[in-house]
């Protein structure tokens, strides 16, 4: 079983993938993802890259009354997909694809970044989790 913030990482790249059908992401996530899914291997990335092909596919041919739940049901499946990836990797190379799974997103679909509403500081948004919140106190000045 994975940790709770791998299955969030999990339901949020699914999420993004999904959200970027049709949108300027598309393209950029689309390649990024399949390339972290074949890890390196060639035929793997062009299979990756037909699956993805065809959820877009599905989701620009459903009827109106069906995509909504048809984008339910390929969220899912592509975040137990990643599951499934990460629980099958020792602890080493877990570490380096969540790793890259963090970094792809925050490149083609920042908006799945967990950001405080209003942070006190600017933080680069690479050095964030996407489960969290970053908290500041800076004590206001002594009275002189």
């Amino acid at each position: 079983m994975l940790e709770r913030e791998l299955t969030a990482l999990a339901a949020a790249c699914g999420a993004a993938l999904v959200d970027a059908v049709g949108a300027n992401t598309w393209t950029g996530l689309r390649q990024a993802l399949a390339s972290w899914f074949a890890r390196g291997d060639a035929r793997r990335e062009r299979v990756e890259l037909e699956r993805l092909d065809q959820i877009a596919g599905e989701l620009q041919t459903a009827e109106a009354t069906e995509v909504e739940q048809i984008r339910i049901h390929l969220k899912r499946e592509w975040q137990v997909r990643i599951e499934i990836l990460l629980e099958h990797l020792d602890d080493t190379e877990r570490t380096r694809a969540v790793s890259r799974l963090r970094s792809l997103l925050i490149q083609h679909a920042p908006s799945t970044v967990a950001l405080p509403s209003r942070p006190p500081l600017q933080v680069d948004p690479r050095l964030l989790t996407l489960i969290g919140d970053i908290r500041c106190h800076i004590p206001p000045p002594e009275a002189g």
